[in-house]
């Protein structure tokens, strides 16, 4: 079968599709809201009503936010860079700076602090320290800075911690990733899990607990690897792990992941040990993942893929919960967002190859095409 273009048409659309998801796809409340008429002291309130459209929040005083990750080393990090300010290009008065901390905890809270000082008026965050970074989170906070976490649970409170915070709906996408996999998977199989830094990473095992709170009830196949294998969300590094995870199982029924993009070092030392790639679920993929499938399944026949996608869209739901914070307008963004089905092999869902983009470029995304593109220039 020949690889599929997308065409750029095809493409917005699909843009335009996955940003009318942010307001409908997703539940409210995620495990550790807290709410009140009016909201916590520099929360934005809680109106009941449908989310506001950005350029609705902007506010007219010039606005300083800072988008700070724990790590930033990937394609998934630049592009989630590029979708805020994109989304926050709407407030003419909004002004964003990045900043990541190659995986460094004392260089991340260094990062917080140093911008709280500054005077800036928010800080949105992808943590990925989980509550190790908690205390300069709320301590950014308590200076009057409103503090948006994203995507990896930074521990503590909305509205007593920080402002607000929105994360995948990490139940919902294991269990997703669990009841296809127990399809596909013979009874008993093994199946690996890979994801994370190597110092371990919030999202990453709460995307795990999902996975085995599902197979725990059905008992389909076995989670051969009880902790993450680490990828450091790296193709390079995942395919050192790799080599070594095929040494120690002589076979591999299924496989889950929580990146996509990593996941093509994996799967290229399966290719080098001449080993058979196994059914695979994984979130936040890429151009080339569509692109390796698609040149590998005849191959391998047991190779089906389900993907969930949509995931760098989240830092947009952060972003509109600051702006409301910091200008005290209503905010009716959710908390949990669901993951959308993006490819599923199995079921007739095919991914496609768009030959017209770079290969780590997210096809999910909600950047046009040409604003794709020019991440990776």
């Amino acid at each position: 079968m020949k690889c599929s273009l997308t065409s750029r048409q095809t493409l917005s659309a699909a843009a335009a599709v996955l940003t009318a998801l942010l307001f409908t796809g997703c539940t409210a409340e995620g495990p550790n809201a807290t709410s009140a008429a009016g909201g916590a002291s520099g929360s934005a309130a809680q109106a009941g009503g449908a989310p506001l459209p950005v350029d609705k929040l902007c506010g007219d005083k010039p606005i300083k936010i800072a988008h700070v990750a724990g790590f930033g080393a990937n394609s998934w990090r630049k592009i989630t860079e590029a979708e805020l300010k994109d989304e926050l290009s709407a407030c003419k008065n909004v002004t964003v700076d990045y900043s990541q901390a190659d995986g460094d905890l004392q260089k991340y809270i260094t990062a917080i602090n140093s911008y709280s000082a500054q005077g800036y008026d928010a800080i949105v965050t992808y943590d990925d320290f989980g509550s190790q970074a908690l205390s300069a989170l709320s301590n950014a906070k308590k200076a009057g800075v409103v503090v948006v976490p994203y995507i990896a649970d930074p521990g503590g409170k909305v509205g007593v911690d920080y402002d607000g915070y929105v994360a995948y709906d990490f139940k919902t996408e294991g269990d997703t990733a669990a009841k296809w996999l127990a399809k596909l998977v013979p009874s008993g199989g093994n199946v690996i899990f890979t994801g994370g830094l190597p110092s371990g990473s919030p999202s990453t095992v709460e995307l795990l607990k999902g996975i085995q709170a599902t197979n725990d009830q059905s008992g389909a196949f076995k989670l051969a690897t009880p902790d993450p294998i680490a990828s450091s969300w790296d193709p390079a590094y995942m395919q050192r792990a790799m080599s070594g995870v095929l040494t120690k199982f002589d076979k591999i029924d299924g496989w889950a992941s929580d990146y996509g993009v990593a996941d093509l070092g994996g799967l290229r030392a399966m290719l080098n040990a001449n080993r058979p790639i196994p059914p695979l679920a994984t979130s936040a993929t890429d151009n080339e993942l569509g692109c390796f499938w698609l040149e590998n399944k005849d191959k391998n026949p047991k190779f089906q893929l389900l993907t969930q996608d949509g995931t760098t869209t989240v830092v947009r739901i952060a972003g509109r919960k600051a702006l409301a914070a910091v200008n005290k307008l209503p905010d009716n963004e959710p908390e949990l967002f669901k993951l959308n089905t993006f490819v599923d092999t199995a079921n007739g869902k095919l991914p496609t190859c768009n030959k017209d983009l770079p290969p780590d470029a997210d096809l999910s995304s909600a950047l046009s095409p040409e604003k794709l593109k020019a991440v990776f220039q």
